[in-house]
């Protein structure tokens, strides 16, 4: 099941790091997106297939906030305002290569960066991340 708060995290710091880039660059980019489902699969846990989905899901919902919002700038500047996409729109001879290509784009270096974001979650000790092994007993001074 879907943890809305790791998703939820990782949207906020999609968009903290995409308005930072956008003031710097002026576009928009899959950094972003990118960073925000590495911490969205951090925050859900050690399991990569559970860090997967929820950078998916962290980027699906950051995607529903930024594809409008990329759109109507880019219609407002006459721009294309989504990189690296201006550079592959040439490359395309149809709508559907054109669909997978930004599909791809967008949802594989998601899942990839939320399965990494869980794998890199360890304890204090640099061990890999376990509830029982955090669980240690108290020493008492004498």
């Amino acid at each position: 099941m879907t943890e809305w708060r790791a998703v939820s995290v990782g949207v906020c710091l999609a968009a903290c790091t995409e308005s930072l880039v956008y003031a710097m660059t002026g576009q928009f980019t899959l950094v972003g997106g990118v960073t925000g489902s590495a911490l969205a699969g951090y925050v859900v846990g050690t399991d990569p297939a559970d860090g997967g989905w929820h950078g998916l899901m962290a980027g699906v919902v950051w995607g529903c906030l930024l594809m409008p919002l990329s759109v109507l700038l880019t219609f407002l500047e006459r721009t294309p305002i989504l990189f690296p996409f201006q550079y592959v729109i040439p490359l395309v001879e149809t709508p559907g290569e054109l669909t997978t290509a930004i599909m791809l784009a967008l949802a594989l270096p998601n899942v990839a960066s939320g399965a990494l974001g869980s794998r890199a979650r360890r304890d204090a000790t640099g061990t890999w991340f376990d509830p029982e092994m955090a669980e240690v007993d108290a020493v008492e001074d004498a």
